[in-house]
């Protein structure tokens, strides 16, 4: 899923296609050269279809889609084909369409040039193979991540479709054409399978005059044979069995709309709402049911709330879910099946403790910040600024020098770093911005609503990784390593402190194991290509978390309840959710990380889930949803803290949301509330700085 930041309220929208022309280089309004086939013929599939019935992918946004078969090729297809979302805005600086075109190699020979066709008619594709595209991003990381033998000759092919500039000026992020889906052909008498791409192209690329557009989505498409020699027995092996083929478990659904929103958070702002019977609900914003009109849509499997540009927007799936060794089925249990947090309880009573008076202790955080400030900034936070402004104007300078679509840049031994990370290191005073983005007084009015109720709460703030790796920005700042990077984080924790509010600060054991150095052994605490931490990162987290809640007067009562957990050491690969954020062209370097996860189980050998009747909440955002609900999955930040604490914990996740996820927790009511012991708030620390929308007081929830 390696698609670019846009913003998904625009009405030209682009997938990534550009100009293609079997003629030699001729000058002036050039005419695309392929057959154009008279009739409208839609897009089609088998397995998916869309319910909205005025769906427009060039206006719309909400998309609602039905799966009837729930493989990994039909959730991908209903995500990605034709979608609103998922698409980019013509560049600020578009490239001249006037001049020479350069058609004689088109798609650096990727694609035989002789089978490109505007007319879906004119290939060889069956009826039955056209009704089974998949969407060829997703794809090609599915089968990167299982190894597959030929998927970097895919990747390369998605490259060298991307790159084709057609002699034309062309960008690093001004690419005008992609390949959005591909078909399985079987060759004549049952010979080799052959990949036929459809290739889109954007609605405002005019440099061969207007294009044709047979399916009527805004996006005029071509299509074309991919090379032989780009395509492996291993890999349509894999698209026919195992992408293709198998069907999806609920459980499995589950985590894949979990990795879905993950992995577009970063651009869309994208969280999962537990679904209800029906949707739209009295959650749904009216704009969206406007454009519905009276559809009603009964038991979703997924809602998918993004929020790119300011106003919400919507994908909501309708999925025909699996039990084991049973039919698939679409009753209303389905729309159980992707929430945002763990959803099976335990099956113990709940526990509910003793009333107490929460006993927020705060003054060896104010401490230790106070000596920091004595020590690195001779009691002046200008000056402790001063010191480490060479990083900041180096920052600033990289976030001046690309386009704000562009939400990857490339650091030192292929670490990757995100936009929003690295405006935080240098972003300044936390404090001094406006009403709404300044975090203190909500923090503590939340601080307080808590200790109406007699629960305790611990604000974790989440270190960034360019916090904890400045020589990978820029291996000019080594000396930085292990040091204060951003002054203005220690003094936001320090008034938070004054004012009563308690933090478990991970900065300083951070910044402690990174200065230790990072041997062969060891994994570093952040993902290369991804915003977020590692196992070790995230288990070292629940370690101190887990201290600090053993020290509570309570925990002797709840340790009578404790529960054994041991873990199991498993591994995975992935590419992180910055690579799709990277300019096409500095994407070549980077393949597929493999990382590990520690899975925690239970004593009964099962999966360790959350529960939602725990005195102890965690509440957080994508950290704590990461290795939970994705990927490894009952491997997160709550699974061991449970298990550091020996006892389930409830965990109340918004992947892009953890500033305002917290309206989750009180939208329970004070009568939910009142059973809890303790709130546990981990979220990243670059949400402190400029966050996409407002702190929203708990009197608007």
């Amino acid at each position: 899923m390696r698609l670019p930041e846009v913003r998904a309220m625009s009405k030209t929208r682009a997938f990534v296609l550009a100009s293609w022309v079997l003629l030699a280089c001729h000058a002036g309004a050039a005419k695309y050269p392929w057959s154009a086939g008279s009739d409208r013929v839609p897009a089609m599939s088998a397995d998916v279809h869309t319910l909205n019935e005025n769906y427009d992918r060039t206006n719309s946004t909400v998309l609602v889609r039905k799966v009837d078969r729930p493989t990994r090729a039909a959730l991908d297809y209903a995500a990605y084909h034709a979608n609103f979302m998922i698409a980019d805005l013509p560049p600020e600086n578009p490239p001249s369409t006037g001049g020479a075109v350069n058609t004689s190699n088109p798609f650096h020979g990727s694609i035989d040039k002789q089978t490109l066709t505007a007319d879906v008619n004119q290939t060889p594709l069956t009826e039955r193979e056209r009704a089974h595209p998949v969407a060829f991003a997703p794809l090609v990381q599915f089968l990167q991540s299982k190894h597959v033998a030929g998927s970097d000759s895919l990747e390369g092919l998605g490259s060298a479709v991307r790159d084709e500039s057609w002699g034309l000026p062309h960008g690093p992020e001004s690419a005008t054409q992609s390949l959005s889906e591909a078909f399985l052909h079987q060759g004549v008498g049952g010979g080799v399978v052959e990949i036929w791409a459809k290739i889109e192209f954007v609605p405002w690329f005019k440099a061969l005059g207007d294009l044709p557009d047979q399916d009527g989505d805004g996006y005029p498409e071509v299509y074309g044979r991919v090379k032989a020699d780009l395509v492996t027995p291993a890999v349509i092996d894999a698209v026919q069995k195992d992408y293709g083929e198998r069907q999806l478990s609920a459980a499995e659904v589950k985590g894949w709309a979990n990795q879905l929103a993950s992995y577009w958070y970063p651009s869309f702002n994208t969280d999962l709402q537990s679904p209800g019977a029906a949707w739209p609900d009295d959650r749904t914003e009216g704009d969206i049911r406007h454009q519905l009109g009276e559809h009603v849509f009964q038991a979703p499997t997924i809602v998918m709330r993004g929020k790119p540009s300011g106003k919400a927007t919507y994908e909501v799936f309708l999925v025909n879910v699996c039990a084991p060794g049973a039919p698939c089925t679409s009753d209303s249990s389905a729309g159980k099946t992707a929430t945002a947090s763990g959803e099976a309880r335990a099956h113990e009573m709940p526990v509910k403790l003793g009333r107490s008076a929460p006993t927020p202790q705060t003054q060896a955080e104010i401490d230790a910040v106070g000596h920091e400030l004595a020590d690195a900034g001779s009691g002046s936070w200008a000056k402790w600024a001063a010191k480490v402004a060479p990083l900041h104007e180096v920052i600033r300078q990289k976030l001046r020098g690309s386009p704000p679509k562009i939400k990857a840049f490339a650091g030192a031994d292929g670490f990757l770093f995100y936009r929003n990370g690295l405006e935080y290191v240098a972003g300044g005073d936390l404090e001094k911005q406006r009403k709404g983005k300044n975090p203190l007084p909500i923090i503590v009015e939340f601080a307080k609503e808590l200790k109406a109720h007699g629960v305790d709460f611990l604000f974790v703030p989440v270190p960034t990784k360019e916090e904890i790796f400045p020589d990978a920005i820029d291996p000019k700042f080594a000396s930085l390593v292990g040091q204060v990077v951003n002054p203005y984080g220690r003094k936001f924790l320090l008034s938070l402190g004054q004012a009563g509010v308690e933090v478990v600060d991970l900065l300083p054991t951070f910044l402690a194991a990174r200065s230790a150095g990072d041997g062969a052994e060891q994994e570093p605490l952040y993902q290369h290509q991804d915003t977020h931490w590692t196992d070790r990162g995230l288990r070292m987290a629940a370690d101190i978390v887990g201290t600090r809640v053993r020290r509570y007067g309570w925990y002797a009562e709840l340790s009578s309840h404790k529960r054994a957990f041991s873990t199991k050491e498993t591994s995975f690969t992935r590419f992180g959710d910055l690579y799709s954020r990277l300019p096409d062209a500095l994407k070549a370097p980077y393949k597929p990380e493999t990382l590990v996860a520690h899975q925690v189980f239970g004593a009964d050998g099962a999966p360790y889930e959350d529960d939602p009747d725990s005195p102890i909440v965690v509440l957080g955002d994508s950290f704590t949803g990461v290795y939970e609900l994705t990927d490894a999955e009952h491997a997160g930040v709550s699974a061991h803290v449970a298990k550091a604490i020996s006892f389930p914990v409830d965990l109340v996740m918004s992947y892009g949301g953890g500033p305002n996820v917290r309206q989750k927790l009180m939208r329970r009511g004070a009568g939910a509330l009142a059973t809890k012991k303790l709130v546990i708030w981990m979220m990243t620390a670059r949400d402190l700085y400029n966050y996409w929308e407002d702190w929203e007081p708990l009197a608007n929830k």
